[in-house]
């Protein structure tokens, strides 16, 4: 196993070199568009995310809803899921995303919830995402 070598990582600098750097070159540098795009994906996502959880209970198996919250809400990947259920990776992939059979996608947690959107078209998704892409356009 590798050990951690600072000087391999740390260079050392004077910090008026550091601060000669611009802020606007930093990979964590956010400007106003960024932020507005920012806000808009936080605002869509809190006001989908009662009707995606209604969605999430009528529609999906309890396994499916099982794997989809530890998946999505828990950020555990698909190889902790499968411990955690005592699964193989590759059922808890089919379990989230659907298998091909005979050149078609079949089953999958998220295409059920892709279908049940778009037939039960609720109102407060419908209003997040027109909110959403007004926001979008704006920050342009």
């Amino acid at each position: 196993m590798t050990q951690y070598n600072p000087d391999f990582w740390e260079i050392p600098t004077e910090i008026a070199t550091l601060d000669r750097i611009s802020a606007d070159k930093a990979l964590w540098f956010e400007d106003e568009v960024d932020r507005e795009r920012r806000y808009a994906m936080r605002e869509f996502f809190e006001g989908v995310a009662s009707a995606v959880n209604e969605l999430i209970e009528e529609e999906l198996t309890d396994r499916q809803r099982e794997i989809v919250k530890l998946y999505y809400f828990y950020g555990k990947t698909q190889e902790d899921i499968a411990v955690i259920l005592n699964l193989t990776q590759s059922t808890v992939s089919r379990h989230l995303f659907g298998t091909t059979r005979d050149g078609k996608k079949v089953g999958g947690a998220i295409p059920k919830l892709r279908k049940a959107v778009d037939k039960v078209r609720k109102p407060a998704i419908n209003e997040a995402l027109a909110g959403l892409q007004e926001r979008m356009a704006e920050a342009v």
